[in-house]
């Protein structure tokens, strides 16, 4: 276990409180992490990740993502479509995107919002922490809202 995996852990512990994981900690948690990561190069690839519930169309979510990938000179390798809604981080889709990474295929993922990541504020932190651990960022469309 590294060693931001074992603090995602740890502070998993304390639960979800929102004194402790409030919206501009988690954005700054974010921020933190993708130091770690080779992040704002031109050239780079990332993952578009969207993540909605059954049946709901993911393509006009795709297209706006398109379109802050290239603002940022970022080549799409790959669009990810995760129906499986809710608050989990262990789907099938979640599975690819981390595959991607794993294999230097992506430097990063990119999604609309963090709630496409996870609606619960520890699994996002700790998907977060798994992102980073592979040396790899996340950026977010809309960054996290304050409290």
């Amino acid at each position: 276990m590294t060693t931001s995996q074992s603090t995602a852990r740890a502070l998993a512990l304390g639960g979800d409180d929102s004194s402790f994981w409030g919206k501009k900690r988690l954005e700054r948690l974010r921020k933190e992490l993708n130091r770690s990561a080779l992040l704002g190069r031109s050239g780079g690839r990332v993952v578009l990740y969207v993540k909605t519930l059954p049946g709901l169309d993911p393509n006009p979510h795709f297209e706006e993502l398109s379109i802050k990938a290239r603002s940022r000179g970022w080549t799409v390798h790959r669009k990810i479509h995760d129906d499986a809604g809710g608050i989990q981080t262990d789907s099938e889709a979640w599975g690819e995107l981390m595959t991607a990474l794993r294999g230097g295929l992506a430097q990063g993922l990119l999604a609309p919002s963090y709630h496409h990541i996870s609606m619960d504020a520890v699994r996002y932190a700790n998907a977060l922490h798994e992102v980073a651990d592979l040396r790899c960022f996340t950026s977010l469309l809309v960054p996290e809202p304050s409290t």
